[in-house]
């Protein structure tokens, strides 16, 4: 068996000092107290496919492909060894190799490129999990996730996306931004606020506009690449990566703003190495920021200046996303934007940095294992006394969302961009300004 993308990161590997460090923190290990579930133990695994005392089989291959991605193990290591890296080439070896991940690289392969296709596919899946929702107890309790418990929740794909309300040609609200504005940002949304979340892409526009940034969302953007990267289907990746970079790096603009973690570090930590390093990669993931790092660099004043009676405070806790506070260093952010949101009494829950066990595809083809590290983030929301949880990914909000119905809770999961909202009187319309244009 060729071990070719395993051979380029043989120096990486080496690296480790299997000191143990990474066995802290990491979910999987802390779940199953099994060896080849920390970061220590997937490095020994890969040396010895590299040596060829194993072969990369299924078993194997999984033993990588249950990895969270959360990156605790990368913050820990004394070594700075870059074990996404290792894990990431260890799971395109493997579905190179046909041991793993085939069915999703086919699907990755002829959707994540096709923002028609992917809408179309929201569309069926939105009538799929509206029957789900609908359906008697007797219907659906043999369909995965139910279990006879609650039924899991699922996003709506049903509404417009945010695509079609920011290009609607009948929707007076985006017009052409005023002058003045201090600093000119493009938006890059992803897939799920596009298709499943539009209101808090709405939210995000707005929220700059009131903080004094032009938006502008390129009609061109694509997939980040976030499934097939962590799926192990470089190339597709790759294609989805050399599109955005292509479409971001024409722009006049500021900076690049992200409302979701997994895109943010995707675009500003895996592209630049994709793409060997170029410089146009360069200077897209140099021009990445986060949502809230902007609007608490523009101002979190100027977003609330017209909240004069902002009446009963709630409680409201913030979990962060792990490719945000680790991929991407925000954490500051969200919580000085939370103490300074009128209304608001923010809350520290115990672990907020956790993995929630939702990243992507993870909590479909690992349900239960995602439901047992749901479980312990649900218990820290409950236990902090919050009557809102907000986060900034819209996997991290599906799974709180899932796991808090699942273990009794009906505390409600938000995005920040949404709290924001919620808490300000808008000041231009339903959705903002925004300039739109196909090409720039």
């Amino acid at each position: 068996m060729t071990t070719r993308r395993l051979e380029s990161v043989r120096d990486e590997i080496g690296k480790c000092v299997r000191c143990a460090a990474c066995q802290a923190g990491c979910p999987t290990y802390e779940s199953a107290f099994s060896e080849t579930m920390s970061a220590r133990g997937r490095l020994r695994l890969a040396q010895a496919v590299l040596d060829g005392r194993i072969g990369l089989t299924k078993r194997v291959s999984g033993d990588f492909f249950e990895c969270l991605a959360c990156m605790s193990c990368s913050s820990s290591c004394p070594s700075n060894v870059d074990i996404m890296k290792i894990v990431m080439v260890t799971r395109a070896e493997a579905v190179a190799s046909g041991a793993d991940g085939r069915l999703l690289r086919f699907i990755n392969r002829h959707l994540l490129p096709y923002h028609a296709r992917l809408n179309i596919l929201a569309k069926l899946v939105g009538v799929a999990a509206l029957f789900y929702k609908l359906a008697p107890g007797f219907l659906t309790r043999h369909l995965p996730y139910t279990q006879g418990i609650a039924k899991r929740a699922t996003p709506d794909f049903l509404g417009r996306s945010l695509r079609s309300r920011l290009y609607g040609a009948v929707n007076p609200d985006h017009a052409p931004p005023s002058t003045g504005r201090t600093k000119r940002v493009a938006y890059f949304s992803g897939c799920m606020t596009d298709l499943a979340f539009p209101g808090t892409g709405t939210s995000v526009v707005d929220t700059l506009n009131r903080a004094g940034a032009e938006v502008v969302f390129p009609n061109e953007q694509v997939c980040c690449g976030a499934p097939a990267w962590f799926g192990g289907d470089m190339e597709t990746a790759r294609e989805l990566a050399e599109s955005n970079v292509k479409t971001f790096d024409a722009l006049d603009v500021d900076s690049i703003v992200i409302s979701c973690a997994t895109c943010g570090s995707v675009l500003s930590g895996v592209y630049p190495e994709l793409l060997d390093n170029s410089a146009e990669a360069k200077r897209v993931a140099d021009k990445i920021v986060d949502f809230q790092w902007l609007v608490v660099k523009l101002g979190v004043e100027k977003i609330y200046e017209t909240i004069k009676n902002p009446g009963r405070k709630i409680r409201v806790t913030y979990h962060d996303p792990c490719h945000l506070k680790r991929g991407m260093g925000v954490y500051r952010e969200p919580r000085e934007i939370l103490r300074n949101t009128p209304g608001v009494e923010f809350v520290e829950m115990e672990n907020a940095d956790r993995c929630c066990g939702g990243p992507g595809a993870f909590s479909l083809t690992h349900y239960d294992a995602a439901m047992e590290y749901g479980r312990l983030k649900a218990e820290a929301i409950v236990d902090s006394g919050a009557e809102t949880v907000v986060t900034s990914c819209p996997s991290c909000q599906l799974q709180l969302d899932d796991a808090l119905r699942k273990f009794g809770s009906d505390i409600p999961v938000a995005h920040i961009a949404d709290m924001i909202a919620a808490a300000g009187e808008r000041q231009t319309g339903s959705g903002g300004q925004i300039a739109v244009s196909e090409k720039e």
